[in-house]
């Protein structure tokens, strides 16, 4: 070996070495010289944390200021799981029998299997702690703050929670908030009102759809924190407050509104009472719906229906067990809008607009008159199914327009049925009927501003060739008397209480079908300043000619004061002098099943104010059970 070789690797490790140092410091020297600021925003963002800051929920009014929902604080502890989950099992048992001991000596008997299956509950997003006590003392989150260390996981928070002063009084329209879910969290992505997972959001009702508006504007708090991410201090500069989100004022009156639902309570119980008449079914009804419009406006007066729900059972997250309880069928699904999710026969109140087709059609003029035998037989037909009967096989003699609606003669709407059928090749064809019909709005929404709203159904012989096709039916085939049960509410058809209580507001106004509005305004949460107002929306006008109108008000309003009217003996005693009211009763025949009630009416009739529809499934007939809610 050469002696130059030691000292050729000597210099060319100084060079390696030489080289390294030349990298480094020219590494250095970009990062302080070139690029500090870059860096300052990187150590600075791993020093500082953003946590986004709740804002109070806008109130919820009605259309005199009271108030139906705002906010209160509540201390709530949760649990939160991931950390829970990180724990060896000791620990988590120990964790959880702490807090279930001291959970019950505040007055809260609570187990650690009640705490288990609250934390496994799977309506809580998997990222955000379960709420497992609300309203929790002081004291408690005193003690739980200072034993952090023995209880991981838990935290007793003071958040802001919804409250209903009128307790469950309109819980249908009012809604209810809750834990946002990952679908949801999509939905508003590119909202302002920036979400995340553990936030509140509206899941149905006024909630819901005026939810953009409740939401509050959420705060910024910058916290500085060490290396393990522990908070060390609140930073206040550089923070931005919450912004409340807005009030939404309501159409709806809660005197009214509490009216009708306790108005809805005693007759479904007053029905439950009734024994039935001869071979009927008994009255077994749990479901009803009452819906008050302006018919000169369309606004939302009151909306109730039964069975009905506690939305503060919400608050603090629902239990599935709590859950499953509301969605059983055995209770009637108390969480429906009935009102406008129930589709129903509607019986003889859809006598007026099927006299109205037949005007519109010429089949009639408000003076045109039948001789009611009391059995209606279709033409060119032979047999016990050609024959229709009245109820009870009355026989009414000479009925026109006004008389058969007093009176409520099947007979007359038979006919009128049956012709447009035999008549249909100088009417338009099979669907003419149809066609006049949803002039009204029925087959179709109404557009009012809550959610899950159903729209009919008007049959006609496509419908069923359609209907037939998809399921199986006994008969594909469009017959006439298919056309004579159509006329009086009955076969196919299906109407919600509130498109029938549209119509209704509709005949009283003299033809104008407005969309129902339930919200009336926006307000500034903060300065109380109206933002935006909810002007009235005229969807069509039907054609009412003076003399059709005054035919239909003239039967409508014997009805409630005539000796022969179905309501009269409803209406003993109302001050029909000075409001005199138009109406028709229905009594819709279900298959195995008592009656459903229905009763459809606006006044007063010289210058109408309110439009009423009432329903109760399963309660009897609809003068002595749906006209007195009316």
């Amino acid at each position: 070996m050469s002696p130059d070789t030691p000292r050729l690797r000597i210099s060319i490790l100084g060079l390696v070495v030489l080289g390294m140092f030349a990298a480094l410091f020219t590494r250095l020297w970009y990062l302080q010289v070139m690029s500090p600021e870059d860096y300052e925003v990187v150590a600075e963002a791993n020093r500082i944390r953003e946590v986004q800051v709740a804002a109070p929920r806008g109130r919820i009014l009605d259309r005199n200021g009271r108030v139906l929902v705002d906010n209160r604080v509540s201390i709530q502890v949760t649990i939160d799981r991931t950390v829970l989950a990180e724990l060896d099992e000791d620990e988590r048992q120990e964790v959880l029998e702490r807090l279930a001991e001291a959970l019950s000596a505040t007055g809260r008997p609570t187990t650690v299997a009640q705490l288990e299956e609250r934390v496994a509950d799977q309506r809580y997003s998997p990222f955000t702690p379960v709420p497992v006590a609300s309203d929790v003392t002081e004291d408690l989150k005193i003690w739980i703050d200072e034993r952090a260390d023995l209880l991981p996981s838990v935290s007793a928070d003071r958040v802001a929670v919804r409250r209903y002063p009128y307790g469950p009084i309109g819980a249908q329209i009012l809604g209810y908030t809750g834990k946002i879910d990952r679908d949801e969290l999509e939905s508003v992505a590119d909202s302002p009102k920036s979400y995340t997972l553990n936030d509140e959001i509206g899941k149905a009702g006024i909630e819901r759809v005026y939810e953009a508006h409740l939401r509050g504007t959420p705060g910024i708090t910058r916290l500085e924190v060490d290396s393990r991410g522990r908070t060390i201090r609140t930073l206040e500069e550089g923070s931005t407050d919450p912004i409340p989100g807005d009030d939404v004022v309501l159409n709806i009156d809660i005197d009214v509104q509490a009216t009708a639902e306790q108005a809805l309570d005693q007759a479904l119980a007053r029905a439950a009472a009734r024994p039935p008449r001869g071979s009927d079914r008994p009255n077994v009804g749990k479901v009803g719906s009452t819906v008050v419009l302006d018919p000169n406006t369309g606004q939302v007066i009151a909306l109730a229906t039964r069975p009905t729900y506690d939305p503060t059972r919400f608050v603090d997250g629902i239990s599935q067990a709590e859950w499953d309880e509301l969605n059983d069928p055995a209770s009637h699904y108390p969480m429906n809008n009935w009102a406008l999710q129930g589709q129903y026969a509607p019986g003889s109140t859809f006598k007026p607009f099927t006299a109205w087709a037949a005007l519109s059609a010429g089949l009639i003029t408000p003076q045109s008159t039948v001789y009611d035998t009391g059995v209606y037989t279709v033409p060119n037909c032979s047999g016990e199914t050609c024959k229709f009967r009245n109820d009870g096989s009355k026989a009414y003699g000479v009925v026109d327009l006004a008389r058969s609606l007093t009176v409520s003669s099947d007979f007359y709407y038979y006919n009128l049925g049956a012709r447009f059928w035999i008549e249909q090749e100088a009417l338009g064809g099979p669907e003419r009927f149809r066609q006049l019909l949803e002039e009204w709005g029925f087959g179709q929404k109404t557009g009012i501003d809550l959610p899950a709203e159903q729209p009919g159904r008007i049959p006609s012989p496509a419908w069923l060739e359609s209907f037939c096709e998809r399921t199986e039916c006994l008969d594909p085939t469009w017959r006439t008397g298919n056309n004579v049960n159509m006329s009086i509410g009955q076969g196919d058809v299906l109407v919600t209480p509130l498109q029938l209580a549209v119509g209704y507001a509709a005949i009283g106004n003299g033809g104008r079908i407005y969309q129902p509005q339930v919200a009336r305004e926006i307000r500034d949460g903060v300065t109380g300043e109206v933002k935006e107002t909810f002007e009235p929306v005229l969807r069509r006008e039907v054609s009412m000619p003076p003399d059709w109108q005054q035919a239909m008000v003239q039967g409508l309003l014997g009805v409630t004061t005539g000796s022969e009217g179905t309501a009269t003996a409803a209406f003993s005693g109302f001050p029909s002098a000075s409001f005199p009211v138009g109406a028709k009763t229905g009594t819709a025949q279900v298959a195995n099943k008592a009656p459903t009630a229905v009763f459809g009416a606006f006044g007063p009739t010289t210058a109408p104010q309110y439009s009423v529809a009432v329903l109760l499934e399963e309660s009897g007939y609809g003068g002595s059970v749906a006209a007195p809610v009316a």
